[in-house]
């Protein structure tokens, strides 16, 4: 497809590779590398392989759930190749990020059937147990950063999600809303 990029802090790579690409990926130059990197199956197969670039800014993610990542043809999901709001997917997923500070907390009412959240890790290369920021969901379960678990509806109430930074520092976490 041609497409070299470097990618920084806030950014989301998306390729759609559909009927087959060919990729690759480097280090821009001699500094480690922290990054993730997110595979999901696709709702329609056979799809023509697209690229997309969208930037999500850390003063965004303060602000609360940000939506990264959206169902094409979701609301404010476009099909630009680069653009503003929620990277397209073509699954059956919403992805939303958050930079939550020591001691705040924020919710999230799931629009599909479950959810799974992700502590990322900021602390840090750690071969070692997680260490560093550390939440709590639903008032119960602690994750520090690199765990995550999947939370699904159990009764009255449980498609609420409720994520509290009980650590020292902001915690990045990301949300998956999905089916």
């Amino acid at each position: 497809m041609g497409n070299v990029e470097v990618m920084r802090r806030g950014d989301v790579q998306l390729t759609s590779a559909g009927t087959g690409i060919r990729h690759s990926e480097k280090t821009h130059g001699n500094s480690p590398v922290h990054f993730l990197q997110i595979w999901s199956l696709p709702s329609t197969h056979g799809l023509t392989p697209r690229y997309y670039h969208r930037h999500f800014t850390d003063e965004q993610k303060r602000r609360g759930w940000v939506p990264v990542v959206g169902v094409i043809g979701g609301e404010d999901v476009t099909d630009a190749r680069e653009g503003e709001g929620p990277t397209p997917v073509h699954t059956a997923l919403w992805l939303y990020a958050t930079l939550l500070a020591p001691g705040k907390s924020l919710e999230h009412k799931l629009g599909m059937s479950k959810g799974y959240i992700h502590v990322i890790q900021t602390s840090g290369y750690n071969t070692g147990s997680s260490k560093g920021n550390k939440i709590k969901v639903n008032g119960g379960l602690e994750l520090s950063e690199g765990d995550g678990a999947f939370v699904t509806p159990t009764g009255e109430g449980a498609e609420t999600i409720k994520v509290e930074n009980i650590g020292e520092g902001e915690a990045e976490v990301l949300l998956f809303d999905l089916e």
